[in-house]
């Protein structure tokens, strides 16, 4: 009994060290899971580049060619610059000013591509020869990817804000001190209400930029419904 006692006191030693490690430094294994997102979003798209090059589709050619870009070029300059850098942060641990902007500048980037890949998933559904199963692979892959980011986005914001001013966002949670996981699961929450209920802004500014993630969000459950309902009528 002593003996499993001392091992299992010895792996608590071992282990707690880096899972608060692991914890203090989530932002950046937040980030570097996103870029994955990402590079499987453009993988899986480019995979089917050939079913959407339609020269009558303006809009459609100029997007597939911006997914083309950043997968055969632009991985050249993110990859040293956004997931080296954020996997050598992971490791080395410890927080500063230099790092706060490196993560904002990163996180920049993540809500920029965001509303890119939903211009995007809009564009495809007036594609009549897309494969069904492409704009739906490339929801199931947006999906969570928008969904956590609009959750960074929230605890940013009220991040940015100081000890003893008050926060841009209520929460329904019990904590008086959100987490950021509670933001992340406000934000997942919407997906399962009929409104944006599990988060509220408290100024002007605050409550448009829930009333844009709302309108993601029911975009988002449009497309894959009227995607579900042209699959079910081909067959």
């Amino acid at each position: 009994m002593s003996r499993n006692c001392g091992s299992q006191r010895r792996r608590q030693q071992v282990f707690q060290p880096l899972i608060e490690h692991l914890l203090r430094q989530w932002e950046e294994i937040f980030f570097l899971f996103l870029f994955v997102l990402l590079c499987l979003q453009d993988f899986s798209f480019l995979a089917n580049t050939k079913h959407i090059a339609l020269p009558a589709k303006a809009a459609i050619n100029a997007y597939a060619s911006f997914e083309k870009f950043i997968f055969d070029y632009f991985r050249y300059i993110s990859i040293p610059l956004v997931a080296s850098p954020l996997v050598v942060m992971i490791i080395r641990g410890g927080k500063g000013p230099s790092n706060r902007r490196f993560l904002d500048a990163v996180g920049a980037y993540i809500v920029i591509r965001m509303f890119i890949q939903l211009a995007g998933l809009n564009l495809l559904l007036f594609n009549t020869i897309t494969p069904g199963l492409v704009l739906i692979t490339q929801l199931l892959l947006f999906l969570p990817y928008s969904l956590l980011v609009w959750g960074w986005i929230y605890w940013r914001i009220d991040e940015s804000v100081g000890v003893n001013s008050g926060k841009y966002f209520r929460l329904d949670c019990e904590r008086e001190k959100p987490r950021p996981i509670d933001y992340l699961v406000a934000s997942f929450s919407t997906v399962f209400s009929a409104s944006i209920s599990s988060i509220k802004g408290k100024s002007a500014r605050a409550k448009i930029l829930t009333i844009i993630h709302g309108f993601v969000v029911y975009d988002l459950m449009g497309l894959t419904l009227s995607r579900a309902i042209s699959l079910a009528q081909a067959k």
